[in-house]
């Protein structure tokens, strides 16, 4: 049936993608729709009714009302309510029964002020058209947000979850259009007023997104200095530079990543840890991404006789650079290695650029003249031993790892009973590792626009595993740098070449 839902366009995509990726992995085709969720995820707002639905058993169901948005406002639609048909205006309505969810969701979106009217079936199966007004919906879960966590026995510290490097290309700041580096400026001025004792950002699951942002941001915490080198398709090589010499945070710093931190996540914790500024903490490796795209927009670059007719027509993601970092190694393949390798219950997972068909190879460039800070680097060792110690004696770490050794058991079997009895009970095993789950600890990113959320986001940094060690080297970091004034040892920089 979804087969023959299929438009001959989306099988001329497809052939378009197949042509661009076998260039490299990250060059492709964007038709019209995919080009609009790839800007939303970018500005993280969209123009539609704020909600959240998925498709089940034929029908499009409504998992939640975004607060805030219009259809919060309106106040009629639900969670668990059944779309059946979509208007535009006064127009004649669109049935979505066995519709895909990205064909309903592109009659439900539409401009800031126009009115879209809903048929829906209701959990008391009455029928009910309800009108909607879209509005502009800020995607929360996109956005930078931090957190004061205290500590009983010592001070308090920072914990900064940066989701994306994202951007509103299309508006500037006056307008609304919001960017990470201004939204992480702001968070740090807000942690650095309330005095923590440290910081952890959180880059796990950051995929990237704005080169711009991530050198901003690494700028937040070191001199002027080079941040990335850049080579491109004839070998020139370029920098770029943090070019203010002001440092919005001096203090304590580590990074947490893991092995989908990938692109920008790997240009900001590749410099913090070439500059000796923060401690990389997190699973083996980060992706492993070193490219640079560029978007090209076809409905401006074709601007040809005839063309209107086939407009929009998507975009074009073009791989036109690679990345270094400024000690010359490339994060291509190899990803960052952090400074403390965490056990990892994915660890199993073929995850990362190497993986990928064509992508391109790993290779370095000279490093830029840089200077290094010396001041965690004395101390790593000890700090690595304490982590290690802690994760030994700790049972939830345990129990973790013998989650991820379970994992790669499975992942590796060949044979599979066919006999009902050991079925089950393999199922009852998974089912036990998802019920464990909350070790691994990541915490939801769908935080609402209200304090309450917030609290219940900070309740779960206190489970995660991996927010509690980051926190504990940033213990240990103060610890040093306690005995270091009081013995008057180090210097704050050396030659990074």
């Amino acid at each position: 049936m979804r087969m023959l839902q299929e438009t001959p366009q989306e099988y001329d995509d497809r052939f378009l993608n197949a042509v661009t990726r076998a260039f490299d992995p990250h060059s492709n085709y964007m038709p019209p729709m995919q080009k609009e969720d790839f800007d939303i995820s970018m500005r993280g707002s969209l123009e539609g009714i704020g909600a959240t639905l998925r498709e089940e058993d034929g029908y499009i169901k409504v998992v939640e009302i975004i607060p805030g948005s219009a259809a919060a406002r309106q106040g009629e639609l639900e969670a668990e309510d059944v779309i059946l048909k979509v208007a535009e205006g006064e127009a004649e309505p669109v049935d979505v029964t066995d519709s895909r969810l990205r064909d309903a969701v592109s009659l439900i979106r539409g401009k800031k002020g126009t009115e879209v009217r809903l048929t829906v079936k209701k959990h008391d199966t009455s029928i009910r058209i309800i009108p909607i007004v879209r509005d502009v919906v800020q995607i929360e879960e996109t956005f930078v947000k931090s957190a004061i966590l205290d500590d009983p026995e010592g001070p308090s510290f920072g914990y900064l979850r940066i989701p994306s490097f994202y951007r509103d290309f299309q508006a500037s700041t006056s307008e609304g259009g919001r960017n990470c580096s201004d939204d992480v400026r702001d968070e740090l001025k807000a942690l650095k007023e309330a005095k923590v004792a440290g910081i952890v950002i959180d880059l796990r699951n950051n995929g990237g997104g704005a080169l711009t942002d991530a050198v901003n941001i690494a700028g937040f915490f070191i001199p002027s200095g080079p941040v990335v080198q850049i080579k491109d398709g004839r070998g020139r090589l370029r920098e770029l530079d943090d070019e203010d010499a002001a440092v919005l945070y001096n203090g304590p710093l580590v990074v947490l990543v893991n092995q989908f931190s990938a692109s920008a996540s790997e240009i900001l914790a590749g410099a913090l840890q070439d500059y000796g500024r923060a401690v990389i903490v997190g699973s083996e490796h980060t992706h492993g991404k070193g490219t640079v795209q560029a978007l090209l927009d076809l409905d401006r670059s074709l601007r040809l006789p005839g063309m209107d007719k086939y407009r929009p027509l998507g975009a074009l993601k073009v791989t036109i650079q690679k990345f270094y970092r400024v000690s010359g190694g490339s994060t291509q393949y190899r990803g960052v290695t952090p400074d403390i390798i965490l056990p990892d219950r994915l660890a199993h997972l073929e995850s990362g650029e190497k993986y990928l068909d064509y992508s391109l190879p790993w290779d370095t460039v000279a490093p830029s003249d840089y200077r290094r800070r010396d001041h965690v680097t004395a101390f790593l060792p000890r700090l690595q031993g304490r982590s290690r110690q802690r994760i030994a004696a700790d049972e939830k770490w345990q129990e973790l790892q013998e989650e991820a050794k379970l994992a790669r058991q499975r992942s590796e079997q060949t044979r599979l009973s066919l006999h009902i009895d050991e079925v089950r009970k393999e199922r009852e095993q998974v089912k036990a590792l998802a019920a464990d789950g909350h070790s691994e600890g990541h915490p939801e990113d769908g935080e609402a626009e209200n304090g309450g959320d917030k609290k219940t986001w900070q309740d779960e940094l206190d489970e995660d595993l991996y927010a509690q060690e980051s926190l504990a080297v940033l213990r240990d970091i103060l610890a040093e740098k306690a005995v270091t004034v009081s013995t008057g040892s180090g210097g704050p920089y050396s030659r990074g070449n």
